[in-house]
C-alpha cells in the first residue's frame, strides 16, 4: 500500500479535527426554553444549515429529540453524534455515545469518512460546556435582545477569543470567533511569578 489515499476518501487520519460550537444566543445568554428556541429567525436556520451541512454534528439527547421531532429524524446530510447516558435506538445518520471521549472519537471518525476537518457542536447547554475548552472556534448568532428561557450558553472568557467575522443583520449578527493561541508560560514568565524574598 502506498500510503496515499485518493482525493475525497477522508482526511486520512493525519489532519487535526477542529471542534466548533454553533449557537444562537440572546443578549442574556439564553439559548432555549422548554426544549425549544424562544425565537424563530428563518435567516438563522438557513445559516445553521449552510454552516453544518456535510459535517458531523455533536449534540445532547434533548437537542437531538427536539430536532428529530421537528424534522422526523436526524439532521439531513450530516452525521449526528448524540451524547447521552440512555440507550437510544437511532436511525442511520445518527449514533449514541455515552461520554465526551466517545463523542470526540465518533465525530473524528465521521469527519474522516466525510472528508472534512470540522465538527460542529450544536447544543444543548451541557454539551456546549463540555466542549468549550476543546473548541477551536465559535459560530454564534448573537441576538440584540434578551429572551426569557431556562437554558443558557455557558460563560466564556472573551479575552481568549478573536472575532474573525461579523455579519450584522436586523436584530442579530452572525459572529465567528477563533480561539487565541494558547501558550505555556516560558522560563522568564515563571521567574516573574516567584516571590522576591
Amino acid at each position: 500500500m502506498s500510503g496515499e489515499e485518493p482525493a475525497g476518501s477522508g482526511t486520512g487520519g493525519d489532519v487535526a479535527v477542529r471542534f466548533v460550537l454553533v449557537a444562537a444566543v440572546a443578549d442574556n445568554r439564553v439559548i432555549g426554553r422548554d426544549g425549544d428556541m424562544p425565537w424563530h429567525i428563518p435567516e438563522d436556520l438557513k445559516h445553521f444549515k449552510r454552516t453544518t451541512t456535510g459535517h458531523p454534528v455533536v449534540m445532547g439527547r434533548k437537542t437531538y429529540e427536539s430536532i428529530a421531532r421537528q424534522l422526523g429524524g436526524p439532521l439531513p446530510d450530516r452525521h449526528s453524534v448524540v451524547l447521552t447516558t440512555r440507550d437510544l435506538d437511532l436511525p442511520e445518520g445518527a449514533e449514541a455515545v455515552d461520554s465526551v471521549e466517545s463523542a470526540v472519537a465518533a465525530a473524528e471518525n465521521a469527519a474522516d469518512e466525510m472528508g472534512v476537518e470540522t465538527v460542529y457542536v450544536v447544543g444543548g447547554a451541557t454539551v456546549y460546556e463540555q466542549f468549550l475548552d476543546r473548541a477551536a472556534g465559535l459560530v454564534r448568532t448573537e441576538l440584540d435582545e434578551t429572551h426569557e428561557g431556562d437554558t443558557r450558553f455557558p460563560e466564556w472568557d472573551r479575552e481568549g477569543w478573536v472575532e474573525a467575522d461579523r455579519d450584522d443583520r436586523d436584530g442579530f449578527s452572525f459572529v465567528t470567533y477563533e480561539r487565541r493561541e494558547r501558550r505555556e508560560p516560558d522560563a522568564a514568565d515563571r521567574g516573574t511569578e516567584e516571590s522576591d524574598d
